[in-house]
Parts: C-alpha cells; sequence; structure tokens
C-alpha cells in the first residue's frame, strides 16, 4: 500500500516490549501503517535471542545487526515516520532522521525518579498515563510535548477475552482452593534479600507467582548491589516450595497475572499503580536491601532511586509491612480488605491512569495519525 506510514518500535530491553504490545496489536492490522521492530545489541544475548524470537512473530519487520552502529545506520536509512521507544537514555539522533516524529512510552510508573529524568531532548512527544503525571513532569522541567493517553499497557486487562487468563493461569498448575498472590519486586531497592527463603514459609498457605526484575536474569550487579545474588535465591525458593512458581524471562508482560492473582506483594515498583487499576489489593515492602552508601545516607536513596512524596503516600492506598515479622498480618488483612478505604483506591485509579477503558493504544494511534497529517 502506498503512503504507508513507517514506524518502528525500539524495543531496547525486553521488558519495554509490555508498553508497546497493545499498540503494536492495533498497528498491524491497520494498512495505513508499516510497522518494523528492533533491539538493542548491547543486551546480553539470551535477552536479544528471547526478543528477536517475539518480534519476528509480529507483522512487521525485524531490523537488527550484532554491531551497534550498524544496527543504528540500518535503522537511520528506512528513513522512519515514527519511532518509539521505551526510554531515551541512549543516542535517537543517531537512529532517525529530522523529519522522523519520536514518540517515548515509558516503560513504567512508578516511585522512581528516573520517570522525569529520562527526558532525551530528541524526543517530540510522549503519551502520558494521567493528568498527575504530567503536572509532576511539567513541575520537573520536561517541556516535551505530552499527550494524555491512559496507561497503553493495561489496555489488555479491559479488551482481552477471558480464555487468554484462563490459558495463563492453567499453564501454572495452580492449587485452585488457594488465593494467588503475586510477588513482583524491582531490582533495586528490593525487599528480596530481607526476606530470603523466608517467603516461602510465609506464603505457604497460598499460591506464589514471582515475578523478577528483567535485570535481574541479565545483569549480575547494579551499583554494588548483587543480582546475581537474587537470582540464586530465586532459585532455591523455586527448588525448596512446590507452591511458587517462577515466570521466566520470556513471560516479558507482568500484566495477564494481575488478573489471575488475588493480590500483589511489592516494593519501590510501578506495578502498584498496575495492579490498582483493578482495585485488586496492594501490599508493599518498605524493607529494603540497601548499598552501604544508603544505608548511611538515606537522603542519597530517595534523591537518586525513590520520590519520597509518592513513596510514603503509598499508605492511603495500599497495605504496608515496614519488617519481615509485618508481612504475614499484612497480607492477610489485604486479602480480607480490613481497614482500607476503598475511596482511596478509586482517587488514585483517577489520579494516575486517565481512562481505565482499554483505549490508551487507540488513542494513541490517532495522535499519531493527527501528527503525520499535519
Amino acid at each position: 500500500m502506498e503512503n504507508q506510514i513507517s514506524i518502528l518500535f525500539d524495543v531496547y530491553h525486553l521488558y519495554h516490549l509490555a508498553q508497546f504490545d497493545p499498540l503494536i496489536d492495533l498497528l498491524e492490522n491497520d494498512k495505513r501503517f508499516k510497522l518494523f521492530f528492533s533491539t538493542s545489541s548491547k543486551n546480553r544475548k539470551e535477552e536479544i535471542e528471547i526478543c528477536a524470537s517475539i518480534l519476528n512473530k509480529r507483522k512487521g519487520s525485524f531490523i537488527f545487526h550484532e554491531n551497534e552502529d550498524i544496527r543504528k545506520t540500518k535503522i537511520k536509512k528506512l528513513n522512519l515516520d515514527v519511532f518509539i521507544c521505551g526510554w531515551s537514555r541512549y543516542e535517537i539522533e543517531s537512529y532517525v532522521i529530522k523529519t522522523t516524529l519520536v514518540i517515548m512510552i515509558y516503560h513504567g510508573i512508578g516511585v522512581k525518579p528516573s520517570y522525569w529524568r529520562d527526558n532525551n531532548k530528541r524526543l517530540d512527544v510522549r503519551f502520558v498515563e494521567g493528568q498527575y503525571r504530567i503536572d509532576q513532569l511539567r513541575k520537573h522541567g520536561v517541556d516535551t510535548d505530552l499527550v494524555l493517553t491512559g496507561y497503553i499497557k493495561l489496555d489488555s486487562l479491559f479488551n482481552k477475552n477471558s480464555n487468554y487468563y484462563k490459558e495463563k493461569e492453567e499453564s501454572l498448575g495452580l492449587n485452585k482452593s488457594k488465593k494467588t498472590i503475586l510477588y513482583a519486586p524491582t531490582f533495586y531497592p528490593s525487599s528480596l534479600e530481607k526476606l530470603g527463603l523466608s517467603l516461602g514459609d510465609i506464603t505457604s498457605g497460598y499460591n506464589l507467582i514471582i515475578k523478577p526484575h528483567m535485570w535481574t536474569y541479565y545483569i549480575d550487579s547494579f551499583g554494588g548491589i548483587s543480582l546475581k545474588g537474587q537470582r540464586k535465591l530465586i532459585f532455591k525458593l523455586i527448588d525448596q516450595f512446590d507452591h511458587i512458581r517462577l515466570l521466566e524471562p520470556a513471560e516479558y508482560n507482568v500484566t495477564p497475572y494481575y488478573k489471575i492473582s488475588d493480590l500483589l506483594l511489592t516494593d519501590a515498583s510501578s506495578t502498584i499503580y498496575e495492579m490498582i487499576a483493578l482495585s485488586k489489593p496492594v501490599v508493599v515492602n518498605q524493607f529494603y536491601h540497601l548499598k552501604l552508601s544508603h544505608r548511611i545516607f538515606q537522603k542519597r536513596l530517595y534523591k537518586r532511586r525513590l520520590d519520597k512524596e509518592m513513596n510514603d503516600e503509598v499508605e492511603k492506598f495500599c497495605f504496608l509491612a515496614n519488617n519481615v515479622k509485618q508481612l504475614p498480618l499484612a497480607i492477610e488483612n489485604a486479602l480480607n480488605q480490613n481497614n482500607k478505604n476503598t475511596t482511596s483506591i478509586e482517587e488514585y485509579q483517577k489520579k494516575m491512569l486517565y481512562k481505565l477503558d482499554g483505549s490508551a493504544s487507540i488513542r494513541a494511534r490517532d495522535e499519531i495519525l493527527k501528527r503525520i497529517n499535519r
């Protein structure tokens, strides 16, 4: 078809793909668009292979080279109309021509200041999940065009049929007589090391699904913290406890497991705001395994890794555990919905997640069409 809009989704890391999936689903059956996909050659071989195997099954062309400079050149020669990224911490201008519309669909909306620090000057547009986040970005000096679409990643929660979730649930072989907890820790600051093998004992009366951050699989250390140690601990939990299921890297998208689970257990993670889209309870571990500099100077932790205001606000709509001993009761209270105001959850849904209607990707598509046609 002539005059198709060429659009490339640059899945720099595999976990960025979850943000793109609903929009890709929409566009790959729209003849007005010609789709391309790519991933960074700087990632580990295992991550590249999984990402490539997934993207090669999509209706579009996979663009890749093991040399990153050659990958840049191949993408630039496409003379793209649109380039979509999941973060902007790389030389985007080297991948696109001057007329390319560069859009960011950020890979998470959690309590970390990276949300507004990730602000490449080459970005033309950023699709944003809620008005609160627009206000926050502006407050922190982001002057990129911001478009209120809603949270694209969550569209599937509202428009996938029930069989899709039933198949996901059955593939895990869960005990149907037990409630299910989804544990989705971030890579840092994480509660995983503090919990250790006690996580298996604490959750023995439930099904437990563990969804580690993708970097826990693919990076050995981060800023002095051993992610290799986190990996070993997760595999020990799987070996020693029959009620625990692990989501492997190929299950890069945590979204379906919000539907399957009764409760989310997490720490400083964007999953907090994703689970409340379904008005389901969230328990937030506020005990972290910290490197020495953050133990001594906690202000550094909030300056670099956490937004203190947002981290404090979660108490209004989540259940908190300030140490490992508090966790069993926090889980029990959350599942029984004791002493937690559902009005606060609704308030934060409206604040953080504009229009939970499964149509965020449609609004994004329409914005692309408007700008390209302009």
